[in-house]
């Protein structure tokens, strides 16, 4: 009978083989057809900056066999590289065009792949507590980036008139009950943090419920969590499909397999040197509870 680690590597064995048997096939189609490719490489992040705050990101656009190169390699980019942070993980905004005909052998190899990613994602969560996922993973394989292999690739299921990358920095936005959170915290109470004193961890969430149960009655409350600076696509179908546009997050070469290319905005440099205007604010700039992004909404 396979230990949890034989399952582990075994999965991973067999993901290493479909997505060198994709690197092949794009390599191959390259070689006889037509293939355009675009890549915008972003710097790594070192070591201990994974958490300073975003204020700019400098883009690095690659194109043709220097794309698909990059592409492929980062495909299969799931281990931490030299002086770069295990907390940040590997991304590569871009695109490959292949000649329509090879979609059914290529969508096939992508599902295959796909499968296999959230295999590989079942076996780890199986493992148990925090701690034991991370032991049967860095036992197992060192210095792997689990979400690298989680991420699956992405193959555009229709033709694309239009590829719009740009950046996003939102905030996930959420109504949140004040029953359900006091009774959250309320069960809460009794499951301090590790390495928190029990007592420091009581007073700190009886603090947190007394504050929300001082509120109005009719006061609203959201939980407002930043989301870090990460690359996306606009994708505009070539047919009436509803809805018509789509977005897609890009943090690995997105794949499409179409004969005509399609219309492709690039990933500028972040910041933008445009910047939507956004709606004034509904929500206070203060936390009601900071440790777990919740605000109150302005009347």
């Amino acid at each position: 009978m396979f230990t949890p680690a034989a399952r582990l590597t075994h999965t991973f064995s067999e993901l290493e083989s479909a997505l060198k048997a994709l690197s092949q096939l794009i390599t191959d189609t390259a070689n006889t057809a037509p293939v355009q490719a675009c890549c915008f490489s972003l710097p790594l992040v070192a070591t201990g900056d994974e958490h300073d705050p975003v204020a700019q990101i400098s883009v690095h656009r690659l194109d043709g066999e220097q794309a698909i190169t990059a592409a492929l390699n980062g495909f299969q980019q799931c281990f931490i590289q030299p002086n770069c942070s295990a907390k940040a993980s590997f991304r590569l905004p871009g695109y490959l065009v292949l000649p329509s005909a090879v979609k059914p052998e290529l969508q096939s190899l992508i599902e295959q792949i796909n499968r296999l990613k959230t295999q590989f994602k079942a076996q780890v969560q199986d493992a148990g507590n925090r701690d034991q996922k991370f032991a049967l993973v860095h036992d197992t394989l060192p210095g792997l980036i689990t979400l690298q292999v989680y991420r699956h690739l992405v193959l555009l299921s229709h033709a694309v008139s239009r590829l719009g990358f740009t950046w996003a920095n939102k905030q996930i936005i959420q109504k949140i009950d004040k029953d359900v959170l006091i009774k959250q915290l309320t069960d809460a109470r009794l499951s301090p943090p590790a390495l928190t004193h029990a007592q420091t961890w009581l007073q700190c969430v009886d603090r947190e419920i007394y504050d929300v149960k001082r509120l109005p009655a009719n006061a609203e409350l959201r939980l407002r969590r930043p989301v870090k600076t990460h690359p996306m696509a606009n994708v505009r179908w070539s047919e009436e499909f509803t809805p018509r546009q789509q977005q897609v997050k890009a943090h690995l070469p997105l794949l499409l397999c179409q004969d005509e290319p399609p219309a492709v905005t690039a990933l500028e440099n972040y910041p933008p040197t445009k910047v939507r205007k956004r709606r004034a604010a509904t929500i206070t700039d203060e936390a009601l509870i900071p440790r777990l992004h919740i605000y109150r909404k302005l009347p």
